[in-house]
C-alpha cells in the first residue's frame, strides 16, 4: 500500500532472490505512475526498475542495454565486481553525457548524482537526494516549492 500511494521509490542492496521478487512484484505495477524510481546496487531484476523522467534500465543485462555492455567490459577487463562496475560508471558517464540528448543526458546526469547523493550517506546526502529529485521530478513538490 505504501508504493501505491508514494510519489518515489528508492531501494538498494536487494540481492536476495526471494526478496527481489517480493520488490518487483510489489513496484512494478507502479514504476509507470511513481515520479521516479531509483534502485541502486541490486539484482538486475530490480535495477531493471529504475526510472527517472527519460532515463531508464529497462534494458539493462540484455544485448541493447550500453551500461550492461560497459559493467560486462570492465569486469572481464579486471575482475571488478558489479558495485566497483558502478562506482566506475560514475566516473565515465560525465564523458558520454554530452552525446545524450540534453533531455536523456540531464535524466542520466540525475540518476548519477542521486547514486552519489546515497553513496555518501549522511543525513544531509540524502536531504540532497530527495530534494534533487522532488524539485526535478515531483509535481507536488514542484508546486509547493513554487508557492
Amino acid at each position: 500500500k505504501d508504493v501505491e500511494e508514494a510519489n518515489v521509490f528508492i531501494g538498494s542492496l536487494i540481492f536476495v532472490q526471494e526478496l527481489a521478487e517480493k520488490v518487483v512484484e510489489v513496484v512494478e505495477p507502479n514504476r509507470d505512475r511513481l515520479d521516479a524510481c531509483l534502485v541502486f546496487p541490486s539484482m538486475p531484476e530490480v535495477m531493471r526498475m529504475n526510472k527517472v523522467g527519460s532515463f531508464t534500465m529497462k534494458n539493462l543485462g540484455q544485448s541493447k542495454s550500453v551500461i550492461a555492455d560497459f559493467m560486462k567490459k570492465k569486469k572481464q577487463e579486471d575482475g571488478s565486481s558489479f558495485e566497483e562496475g558502478m562506482l566506475k560508471l560514475l566516473r565515465t558517464l560525465p564523458k558520454v553525457l554530452k552525446f545524450l540528448p540534453s533531455d536523456k543526458a540531464a535524466d542520466a546526469r540525475t540518476f548519477m548524482m542521486s547514486f552519489q547523493y546515497w553513496l555518501g550517506g549522511s543525513p544531509e546526502n540524502l536531504e540532497s537526494l530527495l530534494t534533487m529529485v522532488g524539485q526535478d521530478y515531483s509535481e507536488p513538490i514542484k508546486a509547493a516549492m513554487v508557492g
